[in-house]
């Protein structure tokens, strides 16, 4: 009798547990969101691309310094290095694409965008045949200047104020210097001169206006101050030597773009 009882009791236990389980979903539960923008304040949260042209003004500082036999020249060497310094400043247009990301917090927003463009500025001089001074035969100097691409990365700060988003940037910024100049004696087979190319890493700083289209399409102005640094070389005579020159130049930019944006 008493195994028969353990046996119902055993039986039952199993029943109430199988009922007893968790109840199951009803597919309707609440789930957990962020909060939405407060009203009158355009939600620029999430992943987004676009595509942009603009217009670029190039500062372009050179400097000229020689040295070795220059320096028995007398004004040669000063008149000289005046001519072959001053600026390559030149502008033209900009081509290029962009990808971000921005997180937002009621109306405060916050991104990292990078972009890529290819320039179209560039710039060279010819300071036509001189005569610099006693002992130094007449010469002309060729300078060029040129930059082929720039590429951008950095954060975004900005309120939204209804469909329109101001915001401040700055960051990093990389572009390549192209930089040649020669020294030519009409008179004689040789000169001195040369060209470099290298790729700088400097900085950004800017700021720019966004207007909401859609809720997926944007347009924006922006405006950009970059500082890439400057590019340099030596060079002598090729026939001799013992008249080094050493050849500097220095890039700061002004990019104005306009960009239309897609927001997933």
């Amino acid at each position: 009798m008493k195994k028969l009882t353990l046996t119902w009791l055993i039986l039952f236990a199993f029943c109430v547990l199988g009922y007893a389980g968790p109840e199951p979903s009803s597919g309707k539960e609440m789930k957990q969101v962020a909060p939405p923008p407060p009203a009158g304040c355009f939600d620029w949260s999430g992943v987004y691309v676009g595509g942009f042209g603009g217009y670029k003004r190039s500062n372009v500082d050179q400097h000229l310094s020689l040295g070795g036999d220059w320096n028995f020249t007398g004004g040669a060497q000063g008149v000289t290095e005046d001519r072959g310094s001053g600026d390559l400043d030149n502008d033209g247009g900009e081509v290029g694409g962009l990808v971000g990301y921005n997180w937002q917090f009621n109306c405060w927003v916050f991104g990292i965008e990078a972009s890529g463009a290819y320039l179209f500025a560039r710039d060279s001089s010819d300071t036509g045949t001189f005569f610099p001074g006693d002992d130094v035969s007449s010469l002309h100097i060729e300078s060029s200047f040129k930059t082929h691409y720039l590429a951008t990365f950095g954060p975004r700060f900005g309120y939204a104020w209804g469909r329109f988003l101001p915001y401040v940037t700055g960051g990093l910024a990389v572009g390549d210097l192209d930089y040649a100049q020669h020294l030519r004696f009409p008179d004689e087979v040789s000169g001195e001169g040369g060209q470099t190319r290298q790729t700088n890493a400097g900085w950004m700083v800017g700021g720019g206006l966004q207007y909401a289209l859609t809720d997926h399409w944007s347009v924006r102005a922006q405006y950009e101050y970059i500082d890439l640094g400057n590019v340099q070389f030596d060079s002598d005579f090729a026939f001799g030597g013992g008249s080094p020159a050493h050849h500097e130049a220095k890039l700061t930019e002004h990019n104005a773009s306009f960009a239309i944006i897609y927001k997933f």
